[in-house]
């Protein structure tokens, strides 16, 4: 069964009008084409400004400004372990020897960009582990303070910089806890609940798109157009009632990670100004940036955010190329029935215990594959955090009783160090890399056993061998097994040699595999008898099924132009057909947003009525068509080219 959540899906239409008499149109700000280069002259004076504040000790104004700067560097492609005064120790070893004074989940987030941005190893960076650091702070849900989003944002972006893959659980958890929390105008805020603005949507929609969200993904254009609503009459982005350089260069990261150009027409706003043209405005003679033009604030940070946001490098501006992992079998075997079996690969893990703690294990380790098949497998596991480490409790809904429970062996041998501890691939040559990691509920003295057949295709009547050995720990040999049965077409019992005579007077397709009481069941091989086929074959159906949202709409169409108005004229009207292309019954309202002096706010009317009493109820695979008139209040006195934007948000209908 699928289960659809309710959400609130908006269509949005872009409004515009030609008020007369119109007025000269002063020219925009010229701006070098975007995005810059490293040596155009905006970026370069802004490199060689944080060249000029390097302390002797590597450090540019302070120790987190240090990592927004080596960011800056590496987007800028030159290598921070350069940016030195003379001989003495470079930015990124003034971070390294500096490690230990990062305390925070975004202390660790922070370092982590910088140091996958250095080219440098964050799971061991100046003794510090910050990967691992960064992961234990990960509940299962999301990440740090379940009251903050601003460290899921960023926590996102640090955890893929380091190389973590998209599908892992802790990214994929995570956001999905950033979707959930987007709010109803498109943004996010710092904090769950909060209101939104500029900064924290443009660090969520470069955290979802590092995390592999598409760009044209609802989430992402929602807040796009969130952003767009707060962009002022100069280009900038507002912030506090104006716009400012820090904003400005998220905001503008953040439309270029999602695949948009920054300078482009459809983000230009007053006179024809687009957030870069805001930002250079900030730029001082010496190359640095203020926060606003009168308050000059931490200009090395300010000048940090706008080196990456001019060269168009949003954050992370480096993404470290993932593990190779480590790829072995694994078998699962029950009390009664094998669980699972198959190839996985292991790297790092995350393994969430029966009390909800989070075990950050930085090795391809046994446990880990464990954790990697039951996301393969869809089969749960339980993992009890005890005195002697992270224990395999149950597997599948099999729990211990008595002496009988989870065990493990690697490549058939049991190891002396629990699941947890097992790294797997450290071996010494000669010996073989690691192959197959077999689980199973038994006493954890119980031998393994193992099958082979001398032939897998026969004929109908025609004999073949099975032979069955087990593992003697003492000897580190296989052993043939007496009384071993070996499951076939019927089942037949191994003699001394621990072979049994099979063969089969039918067309079928065997799983061959062998049992004793006291030993752990064998894997299973195919035998194919004649033809195939029978109980023990399989066919194969491909499903498909298309699915749609439950709430999306489709409006049409995506400009109107209301042409040339005067105070008192009334436009012509214009036919908007809102089309519910999703799987429930919608209730269809709309919003008015943009700054024209109040121009559609007052004026704008969708059938008759001002657009602020427009409802419809659209049913599925329905559509509805409403007349959008303009009509100009006497009173008003703006005049030039006006633009707003009309939204329709879709909700299910009662």
């Amino acid at each position: 069964m699928i289960k659809a959540k309710s959400v609130t899906i908006i269509g949005i239409l872009l409004i515009c009008a030609l008020l007369m008499p119109a007025l000269l149109s002063l020219p925009a700000l010229a701006s070098t084409t975007y995005p810059l280069q490293p040596t155009d002259t905006e970026v370069a004076s802004a490199l060689d400004y944080l060249r000029g504040e390097q302390g002797a000790d590597g450090c540019i104004s302070d120790f987190a400004t240090s990592a927004w700067v080596t960011m800056a560097i590496a987007a800028a492609e030159e290598d921070p372990h350069n940016w030195k005064v003379g001989g003495n120790p470079s930015i990124v070893d003034y971070l390294a020897a500096n490690a230990g004074d990062a305390s925070s989940v975004m202390d660790y987030e922070r370092m982590i960009l910088a140091i996958a941005a250095a080219d440098e190893d964050p799971t061991a960076f100046g003794g510090v582990d910050f990967v691992a650091l960064l992961e234990a702070a990960y509940d299962g849900t999301q990440i740090g303070d379940a009251s903050l989003l601003n460290d899921d944002f960023w926590g996102v972006m640090a955890l893929i910089s380091a190389g973590e893959s998209q599908s892992s659980q802790n990214i994929v958890n995570t956001v999905a806890f950033i979707k959930s929390n987007q709010n109803g105008d498109g943004g996010w805020s710092w904090g769950v609940g909060q209101d939104s603005d500029a900064d924290d949507t443009a660090a969520a929609i470069m955290a979802l798109i590092a995390a592999g969200e598409p760009q044209g993904a609802t989430a992402i254009q929602n807040a796009l157009a969130y952003i767009k609503s707060t962009q002022m009459e100069n280009g900038g982005f507002e912030s506090w009632g104006a716009t400012n350089s820090a904003t400005d260069s998220w905001a503008i990261d953040a439309i270029v990670a999602a695949g948009q150009d920054p300078t482009d027409e459809s983000w230009e706003s007053g006179d024809n100004n687009n957030p870069v043209d805001d930002l250079l405005t900030f730029q001082n003679p010496d190359g640095s940036f203020n926060w606003q033009s009168d308050t000059p604030s931490n200009k090395a940070l300010m000048t940090a955010y706008a080196i990456a946001a001019l060269l168009g490098q949003p954050y992370p501006v480096k993404v470290l190329e993932p593990e190779e992992g480590v790829s072995v079998y694994v078998r699962i075997e029950g009390q009664n029935a094998t669980i699972w079996c198959g190839d996985v690969t292991v790297t790092d893990s995350t393994i969430i215990d029966d009390v909800g703690g989070s075990h950050y294990l930085p090795d391809p380790t046994a446990l880990g594959a464990v954790d990697e098949a039951s996301q393969a497998g869809g089969f749960p596991y339980v993992v009890q955090d005890t005195a002697y480490g992270l224990y395999l409790y149950s597997v599948n809904g099999e729990e211990p009783e008595g002496m009988s429970g989870w065990m493990y062996r690697v490549d058939y041998s049991s190891p002396m160090v629990g699941c947890a501890d097992f790294v797997l691939g450290q071996t010494t040559p000669p010996d073989p890399p690691h192959k197959e990691v077999l689980f199973y509920w038994g006493d954890w003295d119980a031998p393994p056993l193992k099958i082979a057949v001398d032939k897998t295709e026969v004929a109908v009547d025609e004999e073949f061998t099975a032979t069955v050995t087990y593992y003697d720990d003492n000897t580190q040999a296989w052993a043939p097994l007496d009384e071993a049965t070996v499951h076939a077409d019927v089942d037949y019992l191994t003699g001394p040699d621990g072979t049994a005579a099979i063969s089969v007077d039918h067309d079928v397709t065997l799983q061959v595999f062998a049992e004793k009481d006291g030993f752990v069941r064998s894997g299973k091989v195919t035998v194919t008898v004649g033809e195939g086929g029978g109980p023990d074959s399989q066919g194969e159906v491909t499903l498909e099924a298309n699915i749609i949202p439950a709430i999306s709409i489709e409006v049409e169409p995506s400009a109107i132009d209301f042409g040339v108005l005067g105070p008192r004229d009334t436009s012509a009207a214009h036919p908007i057909t809102i089309t519910n292309a999703g799987a429930w019954t919608v209730v269809v309202t709309a919003e008015i947003t943009g700054e024209a002096e109040d121009l559609f706010v007052t004026g704008l009317n969708l059938d008759g009525s001002l657009w602020d009493s427009f409802e419809a109820t659209i049913p599925r695979d329905d559509s509805q068509e409403t007349q959008a008139t303009l009509t100009v209040p006497e009173d008003y006195a703006g005049v030039g080219e006006m633009e707003g934007t009309l939204i329709f948000w879709a909700a299910e209908a009662p």
